[in-house]
């Protein structure tokens, strides 16, 4: 029954020079993820009505935000900036959790605010993301798909409440404080999975707000239960039908399971990312008209099964990003190496109509995903069952780094792109994180 408070020890009492070269590397690359994906997700619809909220709110101007001119509030600012980054399936994720949306927002407007080193921010980036591993694989799924809770809103608010604690310097007390009052704001439905409403896009960004604001209250003395993860009425009981608590201290400071998350290359659910990345090299290698398609059919197991990833009609743009069978119909008809272009107008598109509802599934006796398209009355077999960017498979930087290019590529000049891509390359080497926060606001220094 001292879960948390050693998780809130082992965070105050890390430094930098205790964390792995690896741990170090992979923050990084994780960092330039979270920026392709805000970059991706800025001038969706949901974003602009979040940032008009914030905008309307007010208060003082503290924290860039991606594309914006004005500042916001770090709360807000967190808020604006996580449902960028969480709002058009781009964001990293693993282990039962988002940090990308959960705990960078968070520290990157207290790193502005607070002018944070490079060297500080990738450590409490680091921790954050720890954390919140830790207790979503403590959690299980079952949180989600038995109790019907979006993972990154019930257990984001910790690692918002991580990041910020560390970046302002909390001790092992305060931090569980601040755990404690971040474990109340858990929440977060998915009965958006049958018509994709915008609820989906907000989680995060909320989270990531919720758990900054929780490490404000506990740096002015508000008190929060310090057993919050493993009580009896703590977070793991009352969310989890099957929670396993031993996962949450298990080789702490040995094995780090931020360094295995998975990274999308594509704007789809991370479930049919193979299977995207596939057709996208098929395409490359093989040019075919998609309205040649005479038949396809994609033989999975497990998840990919599942009713809700199956629609073969959504009505709005994240059922298509959700939907295994509408992605893939859309990566036939569209190059999704510029993300944009699984927009709106997919949804009343002919062709990718068309094709989705004549895609054919079938349990897959091996356990591996394959594709099995015919064209011309050949049939060619793709192997979907992995892509770069999987857990078992990690992009690299580079990998990365050309996924943001990608994802960026309407908002910023290749000039920027390089510029940015060179600051986070070597993050632990700056000395101002405002710097870098600034260059993603509209101008590069939005006042």
């Amino acid at each position: 029954m001292d879960e948390t408070r050693k998780l809130a020890a082992f965070i105050a009492n890390s430094t930098y020079e205790s964390l792995p070269a690896s741990v170090v590397e992979r923050a990084k690359t994780y960092v330039l993820d979270c920026l392709g994906s805000g970059f991706v997700g800025a001038p969706q619809p949901w974003a602009g009505i979040v940032a008009d909220m914030a905008r309307e709110v007010g208060g003082k101007g503290e924290a860039s935000m991606f594309t914006l001119d004005w500042k916001a509030p770090v709360s807000l600012a967190a808020l604006v900036n996580g449902v960028m980054i969480g709002g058009f399936e781009s964001e990293h994720i693993g282990h039962v959790s988002h940090p990308a949306g959960t705990v960078f927002p968070a520290g990157f407007a207290i790193a502005e605010r607070e002018h944070t080193s490079g060297r500080d921010f990738v450590t409490a980036l680091a921790l954050g993301y720890e954390l919140v591993c830790r207790i979503g694989d403590a959690q299980t799924g079952a949180v989600e798909v038995v109790r019907g809770f979006h993972n990154p809103s019930a257990n984001g608010p910790f690692s918002g409440a991580a990041v910020t604690g560390k970046l302002l310097g909390f001790d092992a007390d305060t931090l569980a404080n601040a755990f404690g009052i971040a474990g109340s704001h858990a929440g977060g439905l998915i009965e958006y999975v049958w018509h994709g409403e915008m609820t989906k896009r907000l989680h995060l960004g909320r989270a990531s707000q919720l758990g900054m604001e929780s490490a404000f209250l506990a740096q002015r003395g508000f008190t929060g239960p310090a057993t919050i993860i493993e009580g009896p009425y703590g977070y793991l009981h009352a969310f989890s039908p099957s929670p396993e608590p031993e996962k949450l201290l298990s080789g702490l400071g040995d094995e780090w399971r931020m360094e295995t998350l998975t990274i999308k290359a594509y704007p789809n659910h991370a479930t049919s990312q193979a299977v995207v990345a596939a057709i996208q090299a098929f395409k490359h290698d093989i040019s075919f008209d998609p309205r040649q398609v005479e038949s396809l059919t994609i033989k999975a197991a497990g998840r990919l099964l599942e009713e809700r990833y199956l629609d073969r009609a959504p009505t709005s743009l994240m059922g298509a990003q959700y939907s295994l069978l509408f992605a893939t119909a859309t990566a036939m008809y569209r190059d999704l190496d510029d993300p944009l272009q699984f927009n709106e107008s997919a949804l009343s598109d002919a062709g990718i109509l068309g094709l989705a509802q004549k895609i054919k599934v079938e349990e897959s006796s091996s356990g591996d995903t394959q594709l099995e398209i015919k064209i011309g009355g050949q049939t060619h077999l793709l192997d979907a069952t992995t892509f770069v960017g999987a857990a078992g498979n990690p992009a690299s930087f580079a990998v990365v780094a050309d996924k943001f290019r990608r994802f960026s590529q309407h908002a910023l000049s290749a000039q920027q792109q390089d510029a940015m891509i060179e600051m986070v390359q070597h993050l632990d080497s700056l000395d101002d994180m405002s710097r870098l926060a600034r260059s993603v606001s509209a101008d590069g220094s939005a006042a």
